[in-house]
């Protein structure tokens, strides 16, 4: 049976395996180029960047000790890959916030992707604040093989949040910790805010564009304007 210290060092080992490592590294590349096809693809459909940015990341073994004893998970490799769907992750940055959503739906309807979960901490933040769509799938990691993968979809806004909180978790120091839940739960309110202005500025200036490019057009800017903050309430 071992001790506890040697359980531990025991799954750090295996957690770390290169033969354990490559079919989740294997299932994160697959997906990163069918994110890049994607990507492509939306991004000369609707004439801008439709994904910002891609990271696969794969999960330190210390990591995955840590989430297994806060969860309370026997400490087994085998128990690691059944409970844990982010072993293996992406994070893709999106610029606004309807492409988060639109994603996710070519997500769900490409034949590359096996859904397992969706989790929409966007419209149901978690309760620091956290705001992330995350759509965990079933992927290809060689052979018949297949590997979860967490998929986190956020804006540019969600992530610098994520990042700074992530940060402040470590380095918060004698920063009062009530204080410092409160100062980022106000920090994720006012970026869901701004995302939603975002969002109108960009559908207003296409709605102008679209009204400056019609002949004999009636609507002059300022109405285009109007407009889209009309649909948008």
């Amino acid at each position: 049976m071992g001790t506890v210290e040697e359980i531990y060092q025991k799954f750090l080992y295996q957690m770390g395996e290169e033969n354990f490592l490559i079919p989740y590294q294997r299932a994160c590349k697959n997906i990163e180029q069918e994110l890049e096809l994607i990507n492509r693809e939306y991004s000369r459909r609707l004439g801008r960047s439709f994904i910002s940015q891609i990271i696969c990341r794969i999960k330190t073994p210390e990591s995955c000790l840590k989430k297994m004893i806060k969860k309370k998970y026997t400490i087994e490799r085998q128990m690691a890959q059944e409970q844990l769907s982010d072993i293996a992750g992406i994070r893709v940055i999106c610029n606004f916030l309807d492409d988060v959503y639109k994603l996710a739906e070519i997500i769900r309807n490409d034949k590359v992707f096996e859904i397992v979960k969706t989790k929409d901490y966007v419209k149901k933040p978690k309760a620091s604040g956290y705001q992330s769509l995350h759509v965990i799938v079933f992927a290809p990691a060689g052979g018949n093989e297949k590997k979860k993968v967490e998929i986190q979809i956020r804006t540019q806004a969600m992530n610098l949040w994520a990042v700074v909180e992530h940060h402040c978790v470590y380095k918060k120091g004698n920063y009062e910790k009530n204080e410092f839940e409160k100062d980022l739960r106000e920090c994720a309110r006012t970026i869901y805010k701004i995302d939603k202005k975002m969002l109108l500025i960009r559908e207003k200036m296409e709605m102008a564009q679209e009204e400056s490019q019609k002949p004999h057009s009636k609507l002059t800017g300022h109405q285009a304007c109007s407009a889209a903050e009309q649909r948008e309430t």
